[in-house]
């Protein structure tokens, strides 16, 4: 099987690099997106988990469950979100006045083309938007739980939000612990009892991560948090003489290995145009 959005061979309909570019809030499971077709078109919608979600000519999209259209059950959707509607041989995205917005690419929208391979973002749920080229299979749930947090890990990790914090996008609370080696070799992260060994590189880097989303607490959740690619880049300890951008993705798949050790792999997100950061609020 190809890949979805790049070909690259995957076991999925979705690589892990592209999986890895969409919005994905923490807790999220498979069941909190619902979709239904009657006439479906030659495009579909394709979740990180890779499952395909048909499209029709007029596809409504919102957090309210509906017979027909794609239902998004998470808090950042709205009820009546967006619509994508097929015209005259063009695919439209229409945001219809939902409170996190509709972004295309990163890029927000209020109506606009959209092409096979485009990354959506309904508040904090990103999927893509691809041609059905047939060969899309449906996955199993081993398949499903391969990507991202199991719900029992979610229900395990994660801290109910105060009242206090702005949750417009979902980010939950995660009590977390960073010990530094006192030599300076790296350290460990600590959650829920689990004790996780982190390089020099990989330490500084989610320490970078954790100070940036508690020093933004003032920016609204869909972009709290960020840290530049060009920041990471500059500021950590590589040993590389001349790091680039491909050092850069090298430290975070193996940083996201180590987090998957203990269930967390999906904890740092990535988005175009604004680096990277952690999906929780740290405590």
């Amino acid at each position: 099987m190809t890949c979805a959005v790049c070909k690259a061979s995957t076991a999925t309909n979705l690589c892990d690099a592209c999986a890895s570019e969409l919005d994905v809030p923490v807790p999220f499971v498979a069941e909190q997106i619902l979709s239904a077709a009657v006439t479906p078109q030659p495009m579909l919608l394709v979740d990180v988990w890779g499952r395909v979600h048909p499209l029709e000519q007029r596809t409504q999209i919102g957090r309210t469950p509906a017979a027909r259209g794609i239902s998004i059950l998470q808090a950042s959707v709205s009820r009546h979100h967006a619509v994508l509607s097929l015209s005259d041989g063009e695919w439209w995205l229409e945001d219809l006045g939902s409170s996190n917005g509709t972004r295309v690419n990163d890029e927000p929208i209020t109506r606009g083309r959209v092409a096979a391979g485009d990354r959506l973002c309904f508040g904090a749920v990103g999927l893509y938007i691809v041609a059905d080229d047939g060969k899309r299979l449906s996955l199993d749930d081993d398949a499903l739980a391969s990507r991202t947090l199991k719900t029992d890990d979610a229900k395990r990790v994660m801290r109910p939000v105060e009242h206090t914090e702005t949750t417009s996008a979902g980010l939950p609370q995660l009590s977390l612990r960073l010990i530094e080696a006192p030599a300076g070799g790296g350290g460990y992260l600590e959650v829920a009892g689990q004790q996780l060994q982190l390089s020099l590189t990989q330490y500084a880097m989610f320490e970078m991560l954790v100070n940036s989303m508690r020093e933004q607490a003032g920016v609204s959740e869909l972009v709290r948090g960020f840290v530049p690619s060009g920041q990471l880049i500059a500021d950590l300890p590589w040993d590389a003489t001349e790091p680039d951008e491909s050092h850069l993705k090298q430290l975070v798949r193996r940083l996201r290995r180590a987090l998957d050790t203990i269930r967390l792999g999906g904890l740092i997100e990535s988005r175009r145009g604004f680096g990277y950061r952690l999906r929780v609020i740290p405590r």
